[in-house]
């Protein structure tokens, strides 16, 4: 008896990358797949669309040794990191390198970290640029590889609930405002996490979400989070970190022109980053993602800016592929210079007074070795801390950008989906950004976005090699 059209033996809930990797490979391996996608266009935009593309597992290439991938995920987390979850994504990301290749997914070497890079490579400059680039170009591919497998897209198909039960998986879904029932024997949640809902950002992150850059697809809704929780499954317990990172401050009303390009956060771990009253919000050193967690959990996260001198602007300011020395005065982001700092301070409205003090003590903690002793401590041994000394000094104000949560759905080292006692629910599988445990710890460690594309690997290699799973007939 041939299926129904809403029968499949996979469905995955989100069409980025970790949805089209998790489709992609269960229909390779002989599954009838279908993607629910709640967006209608035809590039519909999510953050796989607009990323620049990099694949690494803490800023270190997925092809080094398993061990060595293994103590960097638990050095950037602190320990918080899943065991068998990142144990699973450094066995494997090697693996996903050369499965991309084998798709025809286009991969570019550009040094670094970024040694397995979308292409074609986003131009460089300010602002967002996107169309028929790295993440554009990839989903298109991953879409076209899907329909020839014989796998459906299935666009304007909002999933709202799900029921397992001991045959699989149900998934009601709304589409063309009618509701309905998808059944399939494992369902893949790929649906980005929860940065586009304002109120579990100020739930988890910061109570101003209004004040946060979005940098992101807007697309992340938190749907998966919510549907999972409501059959049982768990969440991380450290909901509250994301990646993002630093922009100059007139990128909340630039549109397109200041983001997801350039970046301040190799200034602001050069230099420091004060309130409006003056004082220093947290420890520099940790770098950008960190200082972009801290300042989102200010009462006035839009109070924040970084002061630097000549060196700094000429030194790190110009280290980034895309660094804000020229960018952004190039795009018109305000950056306050003066050749004394009471000088700077007159034009920024900070107290002057208070800015003195806070970089001579800053500076005397460089010259001494004495950072740890600064209020707040600046630890050894992160980013190299710059004098301020050097005229003309410069003040930049920011924001913070939110690009993707950390926090989320717990699974398993085989993607499986557990619940609040650590049991698997049958037929329900994460992958992507919706997925908790990996990222985050006590300083927001980022293992990786893309990279969590792996887990949509391993999740549809976990369905196939399930004996009661058979193709639909």
């Amino acid at each position: 008896m041939a299926p129904s059209d809403l029968e499949f033996d996979v469905v995955v809930i989100g069409g980025g990358i970790a949805g089209m990797v998790a489709a992609n490979r269960a229909a390779q391996l002989g599954r009838r797949v279908a993607i629910l996608e709640k967006s209608t266009e035809e590039k519909y935009i999510c953050n796989s669309r607009i990323t620049y593309g990099t694949f690494h597992i803490n800023f270190t290439s997925p092809l080094a040794a398993e061990d060595e991938l293994i103590r960097k995920i638990e050095a950037c987390t602190e320990g918080y990191a899943r065991k068998d979850l990142a144990r699973a994504v450094a066995k494997d990301g090697r693996r996903l390198m050369q499965w991309l290749a084998s798709e025809g997914i286009d991969l570019s070497d550009l040094g670094q970290y970024h040694t397995h890079v979308l292409s074609p490579v986003a131009r460089t400059g300010s602002g967002l640029k996107w169309e028929n680039y790295a993440g554009d170009i990839a989903l298109q591919r991953f879409e076209a590889s899907l329909k020839k497998r014989g796998g459906q897209l299935l666009r304007g198909t909002r999933a709202t609930a799900l029921k397992p039960g001991k045959d699989g998986v149900e998934v009601e879904a709304q589409q063309g405002g009618n509701t309905k029932t998808f059944k399939a024997k494992a369902v893949v949640i790929a649906d980005g996490g929860f940065t586009a809902n304002t109120e579990l950002v100020r739930e988890h992150v910061s109570r101003t979400p209004e004040k946060l850059l979005q940098r992101h697809g807007k697309a992340a809704t938190g749907d998966g989070l919510r549907m999972a929780q409501a059959v049982g499954a768990a969440r991380s317990t450290e909901m509250g970190n994301f990646y993002g990172h630093l922009h100059s401050r007139d990128a909340m009303m630039a549109g397109n022109r200041m983001w997801p390009r350039p970046q301040a956060d190799d200034v602001a771990a050069a230099s420091i980053v004060i309130d409006a009253g003056g004082r220093r919000v947290a420890d520099e050193g940790f770098g950008g993602i960190y200082l972009s967690n801290a300042i989102a959990r200010l009462p006035d996260p839009l109070g924040t800016t970084i002061i630097f001198d000549q060196a700094v602007w000429d030194g790190p300011g110009r280290n980034h592929v895309q660094p804000p020395n020229p960018l952004v005065p190039e795009a018109g982001g305000t950056l306050h210079k003066a050749n004394t700092l009471a000088e700077l301070a007159g034009l920024t409205g900070l107290p002057a007074q208070k800015l003195e003090a806070v970089v001579a003590a800053y500076n005397k903690a460089v010259e001494t070795g004495t950072l740890e002793k600064l209020d707040p401590p600046r630890r050894p041994g992160g980013a190299k801390a710059w004098p301020i000394k050097t005229a003309p000094f410069y003040a930049m104000p920011i924001c913070t950008a939110i690009t993707n949560t950390m926090g989320g759905i717990v699974v398993d080292g085989q993607a499986r989906v557990l619940d609040t006692k650590g049991a698997p629910i049958p037929g329900l599988f994460a992958a992507g950004s919706t997925v908790g445990g990996l990222d985050g710890g006590p300083h927001s460690g980022y293992v990786g976005g893309l990279i969590k594309a792996v887990i949509g690997l391993i999740a549809a290699e976990t369905i196939c090699n399930t004996e009661a799973l058979t193709p639909a007939s």
